[in-house]
């Protein structure tokens, strides 16, 4: 059973390993999800539909959310190999339990929404990534770390023995 565990350990470290690229697109997804949730959640509550404004939101955001999607797709491909998929829509479907679960929590859960709509739909697309990454406050819904990088080695610095002919 030891010997099991040592071998997996690896494999679970780098599961837990985000680069900054996938570090960006998990908190974009959530964003997204928390958006989507509340979209559906209120589509038909007087003046709280946010069908327009997910709408917007789309289309302004659409090709950072395509990158994004593809940036997790290869992070999940490149931690679990074979089975990504699976692990892949484990995260997603996992994100929106919790963003329905924060929605399902509120007492006011539309009106709560109003403020978040404003904030990303006043952000222009160059701000957007920055907005995701300060908006996900609970870092344990992503389900790993920003990798850390390793500081490079300092070169050696080769020695050449030098040899002295002298000439006569």
């Amino acid at each position: 059973m030891l010997a099991a565990s040592l071998v997996l350990a690896p494999s679970l470290a780098r599961a837990e390993c985000y680069t900054e690229a996938e570090w960006q697109a998990a908190h974009v997804r959530i964003l997204q999800t928390e958006l989507n949730v509340a979209q559906l959640t209120c589509s038909n509550v007087p003046e709280h539909s946010y069908d327009a404004q997910y709408g917007t939101f789309v289309a302004r955001f659409g090709e950072r959310l395509k990158v994004a999607a593809s940036e997790l797709r290869a992070h999940f491909k490149r931690v679990y190999g074979g089975a990504s998929e699976k692990q892949l829509d484990s995260f997603v479907t996992r994100v929106a339990n919790e963003a329905s679960d924060r929605s399902m929590s509120s007492t006011t859960p539309c009106a709560d929404a109003a403020p978040l709509f404003q904030q990303v739909l006043a952000t222009d697309t160059a701000g957007f990534s920055q907005l995701a990454l300060s908006h996900v406050t609970d870092k344990a819904e992503i389900g790993g770390d920003l990798c850390v990088a390793k500081a490079p080695a300092a070169p050696h610095k080769a020695v050449k023995a030098r040899k002295t002919i002298a000439a006569k």
